[in-house]
């Protein structure tokens, strides 16, 4: 990865606010064994942040996300998202609210082979009752906002893996979510590319979108806004990092 230079990490003012888009409240997650993987995780997220969530293997990075983005309940505490506490909804509520309000991007991608990157971002709204030629309209636009507007035919296996990530960019943002999480984006990728794809989510970040991105990588932590680190469960870190672009 690229050099990166950071500001002093100065620490961050956790006072009320009413732009928190996302609140985690003393959240505890507990598997079978019983195993603890998170113990008591307290965060509040900003409208319009742009954050990395870092630590190592095992640290509690995944569960986080699943619980941020819905996937999961966790076993106490609460999850906040716009107010609404989503343990409170119904499974179809929560799908809704879900496609409505985040976007995913993966470090795998998954994407249809044999299908055209405008087929896969059109996907995203495979289940909204829109019809086939509006998603496509809406995937074109898409695509062309993230660069591949000379790509829309090609099918994953003709796009490089700096390409196939912004197809899957292309096709979070198809709900033109308030919040998009993104799950080690760039870890399949090399620097070049990784570091097109974080300029990417810089930029859906500057155009008002919240993004959180998961991470294991100093470097892509250090390019945010505002780094958080977790390990071993908890939260040991939360400051502003300056977010120098790479």
């Amino acid at each position: 990865m690229s050099q990166v230079t950071v500001l002093t990490p100065q620490p961050i003012d956790r006072g009320d606010d009413p732009r928190d888009v996302m609140q985690l409240v003393n959240v505890r997650k507990i598997y079978p064994g019983p195993v603890e993987v998170l113990h008591g995780v307290d965060l509040t997220i900003k409208v319009g942040e742009l954050v990395s969530i870092v630590g190592p293997s095992g640290s509690g990075k995944t569960t986080l996300l699943h619980l941020m983005g819905t996937l999961d309940q966790p076993t106490s505490g609460q999850v906040l998202i716009n107010g609404i506490e989503v343990s409170s909804l119904s499974d179809r509520q929560l799908s809704a609210f879900r496609a409505r309000t985040l976007g995913f991007v993966f470090q795998q991608f998954y994407l249809i082979d044999g299908v055209s990157a405008v087929d896969n971002v059109a996907n995203g709204l495979l289940y909204s009752g829109v019809s086939l030629a509006r998603r496509r309209e809406l995937a074109v636009r898409a695509l062309r906002r993230v660069g591949l507007g000379h790509r829309l035919g090609q099918p994953p296996a003709k796009l490089s893996g700096g390409e196939r990530q912004r197809v899957a960019i292309a096709r979070a943002l198809m709900a033109r979510p308030a919040i998009v999480l993104a799950d080690e984006p760039t870890g399949s990728l090399d620097t070049q590319s990784g570091d097109g794809v974080l300029q990417l989510l810089r930029e859906l970040n500057t155009d008002g979108t919240t993004v959180i991105v998961i991470t294991h990588d100093p470097a892509v932590a250090e390019a945010m806004d505002r780094q958080v680190t977790i390990r071993d469960g908890l939260i040991v870190s939360d400051v502003v990092t300056g977010g120098v672009p790479r």
